[in-house]
């Protein structure tokens, strides 16, 4: 029997028993509550000797973060060395573990900055982990860039009690047919933390990286290696990085088997946990260099292969680059690239090389204690070649600056095209200076410089040989997020070609020498223009949101050392050679926006002008005319035109004529031509037009000539008759008409102005045809002396050049019965070309009228019927 006191002692155990075993429960709900563990389950429980076994763990864990569901199945942790403290069970193998974690919703919520744990926290989690954990099979299905992507492997971890504080993971992931192996050491306490970590490739080793970090007076010291001497499994570690990084339908170039990468650092961080922002403040040291002996495809950049190294110190969070140096060849370049470019100089591949050379000189002041000195080497590979040398100051930390020194640009290239322009065998070599900032970059082209074209060809102009010289050419231009904003060029410029080729002008070199000056809203320029045919103008053009604007100002010509217009015109009329006098005159062309053809204004004055016009000599000339043309109309205005004298085998002049001529523009042979002012002194007379117009869209015109005053004596004089003389004064009316078949004079009338003249022919084969013929007799005796008071004429000329004259004479001769009237109907006939050519064959006349007039008679004779 149970004594009392035994009694009460058994019901305070038991009491107490179910005290602790509340207690242990509500602890154990407490836990799960802690940890975010919303289920836990578990089957199959077995105990043994050895430890504790499960045939299966169900967990699954809710946060802010996500959440996370792991399954174990042959779960054993084991008694060897368990402890009454956590990790409680230090030995623990599972046989297959699958872990699926799916992060939180996104929500507009800023997310606070990840942190790393700090050394204290470190240790404190190694404290958790058991001295081994195996784990036969690993599964973990996590997001990736293509939705969810799986890890699968497995996994060793141990740990000894002689070092608690030093953690071996052995992880081996298995991808496709390759075994990626991860192999990391880390070792740490309160102070200092050391990890090594290891990649190897299907038994090849790729990487290796040493990470220290440190507790120091002033904060934590982060210091690390990374080696990489022989990425030859890159492929490998390329597809499965792919795999999580980049979307499904988007995949990298192939990797090379080859490369090294290298890197060193050593940071000074501030107090506190570890972030991102406290190491981007960090102070220190980097060390990087990266060597790729096979092109290795990078995005953005194409296929690069060579070599690469950057040295760099910070202070505070500012970083100061130290050292850069690159050795790279770069091949399959971007589109985005060459986009601005025309496809004949899209180089194969460019040649990168940077190395450290003695400072520049002068540097401004942003650039003076801050830069960084190298010279930069870029050339191209293709149809078209390019080569760039040049000293670069490159400022060494934000905001970046660089000051150009020696450049020298050299482009080659066998022909591209441009729009509706092509050029051919292009050569151009640059000097220049500069400075480029995050907001303006200033080139300046130095003596030296020039470009080449063998040839320029647009739909109406060819140029060959073309070249551009230029020495204090200055670029400047602003500009925002690598946009230009705004940009400007002005300095001095030459450009020549060696033959222009234009349907208005005759081929021959140009050179243009002045100041260009241009920006996006505006083109000008000003200068000299001049051709081999000594043509020289001064050129002012503009182009700009309002057109296109041209101003020409001729430089006097001295004709007598040479006709330049007659040189450079295609147009020149081929028997018009002035010898004499002096030429000026200027010229403005208009270009609207919108329209297709200008507007053209030309003046032209003449000063004493002599020389030859087809066969006549020309003399005296002084002439000014004013041509504009509009996008409807052309306007000529001959303003005067004097001429002392033309000779076409007979002197006429002085003359003068002044009038104007309007025509639409696409119809400029049809006009109106308006005479106010036209007359020439011809023998001693005047021959005048009056006032009038014409409209030429009619095919024949009438011009009606007035004659007043020819002098008999003047004209006897002129004409090669022999023993023919006389005196008085002509008047007529001489209708000209000018259509396609040539030139006609109809019904024109001639009358002796009153009281009449005198008519004298004595000719010894005129007597002799008198003795011969009594009938002729007594005309050959009157004409001898023959005293008229009336003398008229009908005349007609036809387009072959024959004058017709029907002359009626009314008077007497004193000698001849007592000077009875006596009255003659003669009908005259006159080759005008004939007489003309035979009047200008003296030795007088001008050596080129000469040929001129006996090429003439020549063709004319040949052309002329022959008599059988």
């Amino acid at each position: 029997m149970i004594s009392r006191r035994s009694g009460l002692r058994i019901i305070s155990v038991l009491m107490l028993l179910a005290l602790l075993g509340g207690y242990s429960y509500f602890s154990w709900l407490r836990l799960l509550e802690r940890h975010a563990i919303h289920r836990l389950d578990w089957q199959g429980t077995r105990l043994s000797l050895t430890g504790i076994g499960l045939a299966r763990l169900y967990l699954e864990q809710r946060d802010s973060a996500g959440s996370t569901q792991l399954t174990a199945q042959d779960l054993h942790l084991g008694w060897q060395q368990f402890s009454l403290t956590p990790p409680f069970w230090q030995h623990i193998r599972l046989a297959r573990l699958a872990v699926a974690w799916q992060p939180a919703a996104e929500d507009n919520q800023q997310e606070p900055s990840a942190t790393a744990p700090d050394l204290q926290q470190l240790a404190a989690a190694l404290a958790w982990l058991p001295l081994s954990l195996h784990i036969e099979q690993l599964t973990a299905e996590l997001p990736c860039a293509s939705g969810r992507c799986t890890l699968q492997g497995d996994l060793q971890l141990n740990r000894t009690q002689d070092a608690p504080r030093a953690l071996e993971l052995l992880l081996n992931l298995q991808h496709r047919e390759q075994q990626l192996a991860w192999r990391a050491h880390l070792q740490g306490d309160a102070q200092a933390a050391d990890l090594r970590l290891n990649l190897a490739v299907d038994g090849h080793s790729q990487l290796s990286l040493h990470s220290s970090l440190r507790n120091s007076p002033a904060g934590p010291v982060w210091s690390g290696k990374l080696d990489a001497p022989d990425l030859s499994q890159a492929v490998a570690l390329q597809d499965w990085l792919s795999e999580w990084t980049l979307a499904p339908d988007a995949r990298l170039p192939s990797a090379p088997s080859a490369a090294r990468l290298s890197a060193t650092w050593q940071l000074q961080l501030a107090s506190g946990a570890l972030s991102l922002e406290r190491l981007r403040s960090a102070s220190g040291q980097l060390d990087a260099s990266a060597s790729l002996p096979q092109p290795w495809p990078i995005p953005g950049a194409g296929q690069v292969q060579g070599s690469f190294g950057i040295a760099a110190r910070g202070v505070a969070g500012q970083w100061f680059a130290e050292r850069l140096e690159a050795d790279l060849q770069l091949d399959r370049l971007p589109a985005q690239w060459l986009s601005e470019l025309p496809p004949a100089l899209h180089p194969d591949s460019l040649h990168l090389r940077i190395q450290p050379t003695s400072p520049l000189a002068e540097l401004p002041d942003n650039l003076a204690e801050h830069s960084l000195p190298l010279a930069i080497s870029l050339t191209s590979s293709g149809a078209s070649q390019l080569d760039l040398q040049a000293t670069l100051a490159l400022t060494n930390a934000p905001p970046w600056a660089a000051q150009l020194g020696n450049g020298q640009l050299s482009v080659s290239s066998p022909g591209f095209a441009v729009g509706d322009w092509k050029l051919r065998d292009l050569k151009a070599r640059l000097n220049f200076n500069g400075y480029l900032d995050t907001e303006q970059l200033r080139l300046d082209l130095s003596k030296g410089s020039q470009l080449e074209l063998g040839e320029l060809k647009g739909a109406e102009l060819r140029l060959l040989q073309v070249s551009a010289l230029t020495q204090d050419l200055q670029l400047q231009a602003q500009h925002q997020a690598g946009t230009v904003q705004t940009w400007n060029l002005h300095g001095p410029a030459t450009l020549a070609t060696q033959r222009l080729e234009q349907a208005t002008l005759k081929p021959q070199g140009w050179r243009w020498q002045g100041t260009l000056a241009a920006s996006q809203q505006r083109l000008d320029l000003s200068g000299q223009l001049s051709a081999d045919a000594d043509l020289q103008a001064a050129v002012q053009l503009q182009h700009s949101s309002k057109g296109l604007q041209l101003k020409a100002q001729l430089t006097e010509v001295f004709l007598r050392a040479g006709n330049p217009l007659a040189k450079t015109l295609a147009d020149w009329p081929a028997l018009l050679d002035f010898n004499n006098g002096r030429l000026s005159g200027n010229a403005s062309l208009s270009l609207a926006p919108g329209r297709a053809s200008p507007d053209i204004q030309l003046k032209l004055n003449g000063k004493g002008l002599a020389g030859i016009y087809d066969r006549s000599e020309i003399s005296g000339l002084d002439t000014r005319l004013q041509l504009r043309v509009d996008q409807r109309q052309l306007y000529l205005d001959l303003t005067e035109l004097r001429v002392e004298q033309v000779n076409p085998g007979m002197p006429i002049g002085p003359a003068l004529l002044r009038g104007t001529y309007t025509a639409a523009r696409m119809q400029p042979d049809q006009g109106l031509l308006k005479v106010q002012e036209a007359q020439a002194s011809v023998m001693g007379g005047m021959l005048r037009l009056a006032p009038g117009q014409w409209d030429l869209q009619q095919s024949t015109q009438v011009f009606p000539l007035h004659l007043q005053g020819l002098d008999l004596n003047q004209l006897f004089t002129l004409y090669p008759a022999e023993g023919l003389a006389g005196s008085g004064l002509i008047d007529g009316q001489l209708p000209l008409s000018i259509g396609p078949a040539g030139i006609e004079i109809e019904q024109g009338q001639l009358l002796a102005r009153a009281p009449g003249g005198r008519l004298e022919f004595q000719s010894e084969r005129i007597r002799a045809l008198g003795r011969s013929n009594p009938a002729m007799q007594l005309v050959t005796q009157s004409l001898e002396n023959f005293q008229f008071t009336t003398l008229s004429s009908q005349v007609n000329y036809d387009r072959e050049g024959k004058l017709v004259l029907a002359v009626r004479l009314e008077g007497r001769n004193p000698a001849i019965e007592q000077g009875r009237p006596i009255n003659f109907n003669i009908n005259l006939e006159e080759d005008i070309p004939t007489l003309l050519a035979s009047l200008q064959l003296t030795d007088k006349v001008n050596e080129i009228i000469k040929q001129r007039v006996q090429q003439r008679m020549l063709r004319r004779n040949a052309a002329s019927p022959k008599e059988p």
